[in-house]
């Protein structure tokens, strides 16, 4: 498990980085739409981690021999985190370097599958009865499905959902004029 768990790690920030392109790969269609990122946003790049952190979840459990109760409760669980971590991280490194967003989040995201990939190996070599905790992590996992996406087309205004070289959110047109929405900002301030 601790060989596939590293694979993963390799898997989930490859696959991201494909997925953060197949907006403009596929011409933003809907597939690039939902699975791919629109805009330069934290959530949308979190979107694309989190997508392929479940698709790794799916191969992993078709290659192992393990409880699937138990595997998907600690799939949930170590989902929530990863998302939740690679957000706090990214917040933390905008704080401290504003002007280079990819090498951070880059970082971020590294760290993040790691420490996900740990917690999630060790829930499943520990004691801990998951099994119980079947049907919430189901809902849990159904709740992230329906947020996954709604965030898309209807993004809260928070900062974490705005793109930051426009200052836009959801899907960026593609007749948008950058210069004037530097500008604007620039008058605002």
């Amino acid at each position: 498990m601790l060989k596939l768990e590293l694979c993963g790690l390799f898997f989930v920030i490859i696959m991201s980085i494909f997925l953060q392109n197949l907006y403009n790969l596929s011409n933003g269609a809907i597939i690039g739409i939902m699975f791919g990122s629109v805009n330069d946003s934290i959530w949308e790049i979190a979107k694309t981690i989190l997508i392929s952190y479940i698709i790794w979840s799916i191969i992993e459990i078709m290659c192992l021999k393990v409880h699937f109760h138990k595997f998907v409760v600690i799939r949930v669980i170590s989902l929530y985190f990863l998302g939740g971590f690679y957000i706090l991280a990214c917040l933390v490194f905008s704080t401290v370097d504003r002007e280079s967003y990819s090498m951070p989040e880059f970082t971020a995201a590294i760290i993040s599958v790691i420490a996900a990939s740990f917690l999630s190996y060790r829930l499943m070599t520990s004691e801990f009865k998951a099994e119980k905790l079947f049907m919430p992590a189901v809902f849990t996992l159904l709740l992230f499905i329906a947020l996954y996406c709604s965030f898309t087309p209807f993004p809260p205004h928070n900062y974490i959902f705005m793109c930051r070289s426009t200052g836009l959110y959801g899907i960026i047109p593609d007749n948008i004029d950058a210069g004037a929405i530097v500008l604007d900002t620039l008058y605002h301030v």
